[in-house]
């Protein structure tokens, strides 16, 4: 019997299946405004997953309601996952992602907090600042993408992703990001809390601080 999987993880399977080196250079291009432009493979999966939500039929002239506010910052952060995930890539490395299922990190146990906290991009972060000798820069740009607002999240969200590009070989789990940054701006900021935690757990967990 097939897993079954979350949008989320169809959405990064779709993209590793179908995109072209075009669409990675789209993608890449889009990352200075999430959603201006149509990019098809982005806007075919989200007609896939929307063509059911009775708020899509809202006249585009008509007033703006809570729905269409969250269909918007949906299709924002669908297209800001996108590009990130598109800077990490390269053309050469389509042809093996058609073949491989994305990949969870590795976990000790399954359905544990531990096991969450190590797919958060928190996680990754704290890996970064370990492997580069605690650089307090690592660590203030952690906390100024923790306090971001929707309009700062794409360029700081976009740095942070461009440090973990280095050669320390730290893994995103891109499926959990996007199901976080579509969670971003609830109410109490759960998404930035499970962060930093998950950020703190390790650094005191494997950098060895009391």
């Amino acid at each position: 019997m097939q897993k079954e999987i979350s949008p989320e993880q169809a959405f990064m399977r779709h993209l590793r299946r179908r995109s072209e080196p075009a669409d990675l250079a789209r993608m890449r291009r889009a990352l200075g405004d999430p959603g201006a432009e149509v990019i098809p493979v982005v806007e075919g999966f989200l007609a896939r997953i929307q063509g059911d939500d009775p708020r899509s039929g809202q006249s585009p002239g008509g007033p703006i309601h809570q729905g269409e506010c969250e269909d918007r910052w949906e299709r924002l952060v669908y297209y800001l996952v996108a590009g990130l995930w598109a800077t990490t890539v390269s053309s050469s490395e389509l042809e093996h992602f058609r073949q491989q299922p994305e990949e969870e990190p590795a976990q000790a146990e399954e359905n544990t907090a531990e096991a969450g906290y190590r797919r958060t991009l928190g996680h990754a972060v704290a890996e970064l600042y370990l492997a580069r000798n605690q650089s307090q820069s690592i660590e203030q740009r952690f906390i100024a993408l923790l306090d971001a607002d929707e309009e700062q999240l794409p360029y700081r969200i976009r740095q942070m992703v461009q440090l973990l590009k280095g050669g320390e070989g730290i893994s995103i789990y891109w499926p959990e990001l996007l199901r976080d940054l579509l969670a971003w701006k609830r109410e109490h900021r759960p998404v930035q809390q499970k962060w930093a935690r998950a950020f703190y757990r390790t650094v005191s967990k494997e950098g060895g601080q009391e």
